[in-house]
């Protein structure tokens, strides 16, 4: 498993701990999602309040129960992205996850 973080556009690099953290998360979310099911590859695009899911390269639609999928897993992504460095004030986050 391995993950990869942008920040509009800009690498931010991670250290080995905190890869396999934010890889065992994004696992964690996609594993909660109906539709992810043999996920090889996945990438959230956050922007703002928004999220989008790739799974596969297929965008994945986040809005069904009113939008409770979309809002808790942005959350939980965001959540565990707060505390690192390079990533306050940016508008556009990309956290990409092979499995």
């Amino acid at each position: 498993m391995k993950a990869s973080l942008q920040a509009d556009g800009q690498s931010v690099a991670m250290k080995p701990f905190v890869e396999e953290f934010m890889a065992r998360v994004g696992i964690a979310v996609l594993q909660s999602l109906k539709g992810t099911q043999g996920a090889t590859k996945a990438v959230f695009l956050m922007r703002g309040k928004n999220l989008e899911l790739q799974v596969n390269g297929q965008a994945l639609d986040l809005h069904i129960d009113r939008g409770f999928a979309e809002v808790i897993a942005r959350d939980t992504i965001m959540g565990a992205l707060s505390h690192l460095r390079g990533l306050r004030g940016k508008k556009e986050i990309r956290l990409e996850i092979e499995l």
